[in-house]
């Protein structure tokens, strides 16, 4: 019997160790890497990024867009955005930068699992350029429906439908009917620090009956701590194909603070 008692507590002792040993272990491990390639993570975001377009017939366009995004509930479940753009497009000549068409976002994230969530936005873009060819001419409502089913391995497949309307604005522009299907997805990488996206998307022009297909890819690097969150560069190519094509490629080249 006293064998047997000196060997349970042998065991119970290893067991501890073996238990404070991985307790240690997890509370020593590094934070994950935030690195705002989840649709479902609403978050305080800053950023600034400069895309340029290769337009049609020689013509280009660069548009400057910062933009504030702030959750406005403990859970994180609602978050407000505020863009401004300021852009050119040279196409009637005139290629000095102006403020663009500027616009409010509230995003809302519901039906978190550890397998999906779902996200639902509403965007109204107001009829703020300074110039005609910066802006639609129309007071426009985007809404935006997203589904993020979260793989094995850590992937996430994040399809979105996408529908713009115009709600009112300039009688002699024509109004904004579109519609763009997006397959976002995002693998995960070996270093948690580097990130890549792929977006597929089909683009359709109701109102002009345009379709055109678009694919963009995103790379970015994680930096160190920066302004009490984390910095992020990143650089989106992108290119574009069918007859209705807006134009041939794009550059999207940017910097941006989350999580603080």
């Amino acid at each position: 019997m006293r064998d047997l008692s000196v060997r349970n507590l042998i065991v119970a002792m290893l067991l501890n160790m073996a238990v404070s040993a991985a307790l240690a272990q997890e509370a020593n491990a590094p934070e994950p890497v935030n690195n705002g390639t989840d649709p479902s993570k609403l978050q305080t975001v800053a950023e600034a990024k400069y895309e340029y377009l290769d337009l049609q017939n020689g013509f280009s366009s660069g548009t400057l867009r910062l933009s504030y995004t702030t959750p406005l509930d403990d859970a994180q479940s609602y978050a407000l955005r505020v863009r401004v753009p300021v852009t050119y497009v040279d196409v009637l000549g005139n290629d000095g930068y102006d403020i663009g068409d500027a616009s409010l976002e509230i995003s809302h994230v519901f039906g978190l699992t550890k397998a999906h969530a779902f996200v639902a936005k509403g965007e109204l873009i107001f009829d703020s350029a300074g110039r005609p060819e910066l802006g639609t001419g129309q007071n426009v409502f985007k809404g935006t429906f997203i589904y993020a089913k979260f793989l094995q391995g850590g992937n996430i497949f994040a399809p979105a439908l996408v529908q713009s309307n115009s709600l009112w604005g300039d009688g002699n522009r024509p109004d904004v009917n579109s519609t763009t299907i997006d397959f976002y997805y995002v693998p995960k990488l070996t270093n948690p620090k580097n990130l890549i996206t792929y977006d597929p998307a089909l683009n359709f022009d109701w109102e002009n009956d345009k379709q055109f297909a678009s694919f963009a890819v995103t790379f970015g690097r994680v930096l160190s701590p920066q302004l009490g969150g984390d910095g992020i560069l990143f650089a989106k190519p992108s290119m574009y194909a069918g007859s209705d094509r807006p134009g041939s490629w794009g550059l999207e080249v940017g910097y941006k603070v989350i999580g603080f």
